[in-house]
């Protein structure tokens, strides 16, 4: 069964909420009055919500400490996720409404909005993993206490209005912020221009012929790769034919150290070329995409997507209204580049469905290679 949904949405809610044991909600609002029918109607065992703490919302009257006050207390558990949009409705795993439509008076009743009511099994499963992926970006379930705070600190900004408009703090949960913990990510180049793979060039063969798996290198004639701090994480990326770039492997750096990371005899005799490019970036906990190059996620499609929200160089130059923000001619003549956060979140998320598909290249694998000084 699938169905659109345009109108009556109170009715089909109910309908489908008849003999629910769990219901599971998503939705950025929630006032009172759908929290009534929700409280007179629901006959189930366990009600779970993700909606939005962003005190602004609150002092606006779109959304509704009350509402969520009235929910704690019949026993309801709410996560409140940061930049929530979407709106779903679960009801055990027989079926899906999924909507425009907020849990608010507004959204059932007024607003012109449309959803589609289903009980296809893939799409109920699907659902049933957005929604688990939501709940554990919050770690924590909302209580009385905090709604108490949130409440003081929503009616002291109303009273405090006619002074100056102040923005309220936003508590939920980040998926950037969960993502990116706080790390710079960047992107660094391996090969030369004049000497592209094709997209059958395997990651084997990289590790094989360089050193990716332990460090990255720079040319010595354009200074010390000083921006590298600990705990950076790096994607580093195979120049290949079409101007593109795969990215293959991940790692996360050491901060550059001028006595140690240069290359040095050992090098060498593991690495031909190394003479050529002898300043290093160490890197620990690599993993490396176990395909060819046409199975690794593409720069070219990040910045085709994001445009100049890809690397921070060009939102910079973007926000400043200077400069270039043209992500391509970033890229020109540059060993690396620092990615956006924006940029960081899709790549890693990219990488990891690529791993997911192709699996890590194996330590076994890795390991039968020269595998630099430690550290």
């Amino acid at each position: 069964m699938i169905k659109t949904i345009h109108n009556h949405w109170l009715e089909v809610f109910n309908q489908e909420l008849k003999g629910t044991k769990i219901l599971k909600i998503i939705s950025p609002f929630i006032k009172e009055n759908m929290v009534s029918h929700l409280l007179r109607n629901f006959t189930g065992n366990q009600v779970q919500l993700i909606t939005r703490y962003n005190l602004n919302d609150f002092r606006l009257g779109v959304s509704s400490i009350r509402a969520l006050r009235r929910l704690l207390e019949a026993g309801v558990e709410i996560k409140g996720v940061k930049g929530l949009h979407s709106k779903m409705y679960q009801f055990d795993m027989n079926s899906v409404l999924i909507t425009s439509a907020n849990f608010t008076s507004g959204g059932f009743f007024v607003n012109k909005e449309f959803g589609v009511l289903t009980d296809h099994e893939h799409v109920v499963n699907e659902a049933q993993l957005y929604f688990d992926g939501l709940w554990k970006l919050d770690a924590n379930l909302l209580t009385i206490e905090t709604l108490n705070d949130w409440l003081e600190t929503v009616k002291k900004s109303k009273t405090d209005m006619h002074k100056s408009v102040r923005v309220l703090a936003d508590y939920g949960a980040s998926s950037l912020e969960q993502t990116i913990k706080g790390r710079r990510y960047f992107v660094k180049f391996f090969g030369k221009n004049e000497h592209r793979e094709d997209l059958k060039y395997e990651t084997r063969r990289e590790i094989e012929n360089g050193c990716p798996h332990y460090a990255l290198s720079f040319s010595d004639k354009r200074g010390r790769p000083r921006r590298y701090r600990d705990g950076d994480v790096v994607f580093m990326a195979k120049m290949i034919h079409g101007n593109d770039y795969a990215i293959f492997g991940r790692g996360i750096t050491y901060a550059h150290n001028d006595l140690r990371d240069v290359a040095d005899e050992k090098d060498a005799e593991h690495v031909e070329w190394i003479s050529s490019w002898p300043i290093l970036v160490r890197v620990h906990s690599t993993e490396f995409i176990d395909s060819s190059m046409e199975n690794c996620p593409k720069l070219n499609d990040l910045m085709n997507i994001l445009g100049y929200e890809s690397f921070q160089s060009t939102l910079d130059n973007y926000n400043r209204k200077k400069g270039n923000i043209i992500p391509t001619m970033a890229l020109r003549q540059q060993a690396d580049i620092k990615l956006s956060e924006t940029g960081a979140v899709w790549l890693e998320n990219i990488f990891q469905e690529s791993i997911s598909t192709w699996g890590c290249v194996p330590d076994s694998y890795i390991k039968q290679f020269y595998q630099g000084i430690k550290i």
